[in-house]
């Protein structure tokens, strides 16, 4: 399924005040909003669980303290035993780093100064933003079937890590998107008088 087909069929789309597109789950339609992933015999795609799965049942409140206990009989079905955990303990066993580090990235987006001043993103700039950082397939076909790569001064190697990579590919659409929203110096136009002009703009 790629990333279209699954944002289409999961997930309903929603627009901030500021202009930013964000998503949720979709959930069942039925009185208690079950995930469509959770089934009696536990999570369907629990190899590729999302942050908030992974961290249950820590959660930010809760990240001064210095342990936790599970008990037999939690609702979550990967606890089946009672244990003396430390935040960073799960968070290893979880495999929470890369989404950490893709949270941060994210967050240097939605919460930059740029909307804290008050501007807001217009339909199209809504629509790269999307696409960069929610449906990685459609935002791959733009950088290798279009003129992309003839006009941003990208490295080969960067190239092909980006066209292998997922994780690659979502980090250089946050580029992407510092460059083209808030003119930050992410990336590089060949033209190298019209980038020398952005440059010289960006430090007025």
């Amino acid at each position: 399924m790629s990333s279209g087909e699954f944002l289409k069929e999961y997930t309903i789309p929603l627009l901030a005040e500021e202009g930013l597109p964000l998503v949720v789950l979709k959930m069942m339609d039925d009185k208690n909003k079950i995930c469509p992933f959770v089934t009696s015999d536990g999570c369907k795609v629990y190899q590729d669980r999302p942050w908030s799965c992974r961290m249950y049942p820590v959660f930010p409140s809760s990240s001064g303290e210095e342990g936790f206990i599970i008990k037999e009989g939690d609702s979550c079905l990967g606890c089946k035993e009672e244990k003396l955990w430390t935040i960073e303990g799960w968070k290893k066993d979880q495999g929470i780093d890369i989404y950490d580090k893709m949270n941060e990235s994210y967050e240097e987006i939605t919460l930059h100064d740029y909307f804290l001043k008050g501007n807001k993103l217009d339909p199209e700039k809504s629509k790269m933003l999307y696409m960069a950082c929610y449906d990685l397939d459609e935002f791959k076909r733009f950088l290798f079937e279009t003129r992309f790569f003839d006009v941003y001064d990208v490295e080969k190697g960067i190239i092909e890590r980006v066209r292998e990579d997922e994780e690659e590919l979502l980090s250089f659409g946050y580029k992407w998107v510092r460059f083209n929203l808030f003119g930050e110096d992410t990336l590089r136009l060949k033209d190298k008088v019209f980038d020398k002009i952005l440059q010289a703009k960006r430090k007025e």
